[in-house]
């Protein structure tokens, strides 16, 4: 009992020491006591910069050589604290003797900045409440649905764990044997708290983790929504469309109980790295010059020194927040190669359609905008992040045969693109319906300056082509794995077409001012209120239906622990030379086995899935794994033996074992209801 208090006591402070402290200090040295950022945005902000930290400290200990232990990862999380909070108090206290002209005032007195905590994030008593029972059942239908669907059996986690143990135990970052499908991001802050702590990966703590990730992935665009729309209703819809409806669906809890790193990352990464890129361009949204200066002096005049002021603060926090949002970037680039990818196509088409969208100004928008992108700050973050990245520690998909692998035209069926079905699958029919509406309704109220918007347009936009028309872009990846992403930006446009249409009178659209014309008559009052009703009690039904259906039964762990069984009896009776098979198709948790073993991340080879022998063809190299379980007898299982050297067979005794027990050649050496070993004399 005392031993598992400490777990969880280690667990949690491993959690607040790498992935809150590191991102917090950063913020502080950045922003010093200013009110750019509120108290809630800078908690969800710190955790994105706190990973992405912590990944470069492991990729300068990588290029320096120097081993990664407990030591070394207190020591390096402790000194880029330590600096952060020395150029924070060094700033602070060097006001007193007079600022430099680069460091940006706190606000004075008597001025309010739009960032500032009075100014969005003061909610009101019931929207404060509203917000805390979103999350709260946010929260409580995903934990109820990892309750039972924790236990460590997903394939995704075991080949991502085995990955972040291998960092634990070789005490440095791996070269993932050459494959691409795999980048050092997802895996370093779980190898960190694994050697921080000494938990066991076989426990629920990385599905937690996953967790805590996957609800901050929602609080980020809630945030993002908000300063986009400044509208805090729009941002709580958002809540709902994102946490609450289809808290279950992928790329939502099944993904943090399967244990997809990479998209649950990614998710959370990308929109952080949205948020920064929108918060460096936010002045451009009003027509003032000076848009952070709220409030005039006497007679509605503004000094020439307060305009200086408001010139200099502007263009110093733009320059602030840019530099997070390449930080970010680079963070995201070494998290997960197919968020990446979809980051650079939505990023590829928000610059030029805002410039296009605003070409009367596009003068003086790019001169205003040249001063933040080409300042020492942002490009110092820029340059760094390309000496690391391609010079300390590259990315194993920065090659040929990834690029091959992402480009290229379709062929399987499951990569030519969605239909307008899968997408509702995929997504949801509510969020689909409105989603689509709220697309229609931001475009006929764009705001031609509000870079938010066109990131919106963007994000939406290119998702539906690379998901449903991949080969106009020779895109040769997944379709429902892209189409996954959908989820974010359509609860966004969902959450923002409900408020349009039920509060005509706040909302300049062009359905607003169909309703407002005849606001008195009791027939149209009657039909927005029926209507109302009607839609709301779709959304519900159809979004917390959509997680009754995900919920299933309580089932025993028993094939699971026959398997951590049979392997931890393997590992302990074999050696490297042993070469094991096992079966995929029938064994529960099988991929954990290789976590037993750490011989290889192919270790044991593996009887695949059937479809996959019928999509590789005749390639023996492949079928070898296909025949020595099915038929072990056969000219071409005995050829593929004396190649492969395959001298353990682990299996399924209610579908593999009656070919193995008929044979002389083969001996039982281990059996359980759903795990028997055969040895290959």
């Amino acid at each position: 009992m005392l031993n598992s208090i400490q777990n969880q006591i280690l667990f949690f402070l491993s959690l607040v020491f790498l992935t809150f402290l590191p991102g917090w200090c950063l913020l502080l040295a950045v922003f010093k006591k200013s009110n750019a950022l509120s108290l809630m945005e800078k908690f969800i902000a710190s955790f994105g910069l706190s990973i992405i930290s912590v990944d470069f400290i492991f990729f300068a200990y990588s290029g320096l050589d120097i081993a990664i232990t407990r030591t070394s990862i207190i020591l390096g999380v402790l000194a880029f604290s330590a600096v952060c909070l020395s150029i924070y108090y060094f700033i602070c206290h060097s006001r007193e003797g007079g600022n430099p002209d680069w460091i940006p005032d706190p606000m004075p007195t008597g001025r309010q900045e739009a960032g500032d905590d009075n100014f969005l994030f003061n909610f009101s008593k019931n929207q404060t409440i509203l917000i805390f029972l979103l999350l709260f059942l946010t929260i409580f239908i995903k934990t109820a649905y990892l309750s039972t669907a924790i236990a460590p059996t997903a394939t995704d986690l075991g080949h991502h764990l085995y990955w972040a143990k291998t960092i634990a135990e070789t005490h440095n970052l791996t070269n993932y044997e050459g494959m691409p499908d795999f980048i050092i991001g997802e895996h370093t802050i779980i190898a960190s708290i694994n050697i921080l702590t000494g938990l066991s990966f076989f426990t629920g703590w990385p599905v937690i983790l996953l967790f805590l990730i996957n609800i901050l992935s929602i609080l980020i665009v809630f945030i993002l929504t908000l300063r986009i729309f400044k509208n805090k209703t729009i941002a709580i819809l958002t809540l709902l469309f994102l946490g609450v409806l289809f808290a279950i669906s992928s790329p939502q809890t099944k993904y943090v109980s399967g244990g997809v790193m990479g998209n649950i990352f990614g998710n959370f990464l990308m929109p952080l790295a949205f948020y920064f890129y929108y918060r460096s361009f936010e002045f451009l949204n009003s027509k003032s010059q000076y848009p952070l200066l709220l409030s005039q002096g006497e007679g509605g005049s503004i000094s020439q020194s307060e305009r200086e002021t408001d010139e200099g603060m502007a263009e110093n926090y733009s320059k602030s927040f840019l530099s997070l949002a390449v930080f970010s970037t680079f963070g995201l680039f070494y998290t997960h190669h197919l968020t990446s990818f979809i980051f650079l196509f939505i990023f590829a088409l928000t610059i030029p359609l805002f410039l296009i969208i605003n070409y009367k100004e596009i003068e003086t928008v790019l001169k205003k905008s040249a001063k933040i992108v080409f300042s020492p700050s942002v490009l110092g973050i820029f340059i760094l992040g390309l000496i690391f990245f391609f010079f300390v520690f590259t990315p194993t998909y920065v090659n040929p045969q990834a690029v091959d692998t992402a480009v290229g035209t379709a062929t399987k069926s499951t990569r030519v693109g969605l239909t307008l079905a899968n997408l509702e699958q995929t997504v949801g029919e509510p969020r689909i319906a409105l989603g689509f509406l709220g697309f229609l309704v931001l475009i006929l109220s764009f705001k031609r300056k509000n870079l938010g918007f066109s990131l919106l347009v963007s994000w939406t936009f290119m998702l539906i082509i690379m998901s449903s028309f991949p080969n106009l872009l020779l895109i040769d990846l997944p379709s429902s794995r892209i189409g996954n992403y959908l989820s974010y930006p359509l609860a966004i446009l969902s959450a923002y077409a409900f408020y349009s249409f039920f509060r005509p009178d706040s909302c300049p659209t062009l359905t607003g001012k169909i309703l407002s014309q005849n606001p008195k008559k009791l027939m149209a009052k009657k039909l927005l209120m029926g209507t109302f009703v009607l839609t709301l009690a779709f959304i519900f039904t159809t979004g917390l239906l959509d997680s009754v259906q995900a919920f299933k039964k309580q089932e025993g762990f028993k094939e699971l622990n026959q398997t951590y069984n049979a392997s931890s009896y393997l590992s302990k009776n074999t050696t490297e030379k042993d070469i094991i098979l096992k079966d995929h198709n029938y064994i529960t948790g099988d991929a954990w086995m290789k976590l037993f073993f750490m011989r290889g991340y192919k270790y044991p080879q593996s009887r695949g899935f059937f479809s996959r022998y019928e999509e590789q063809g005749s390639r023996s190299s492949d079928l070898c794994t296909l025949v020595m379980i099915s038929n072990p007898n056969s000219d071409e299982a005995q050829k593929c033996f004396s190649e492969t050297k395959t001298d353990f067979l682990v299996v399924n005794p209610k579908y593999d074992s009656p070919q193995f027990q008929r044979l002389v050649g083969f001996d039982q050496i281990y059996m359980s209801d759903d795990i028997a070993v055969y040895y290959r004399k």
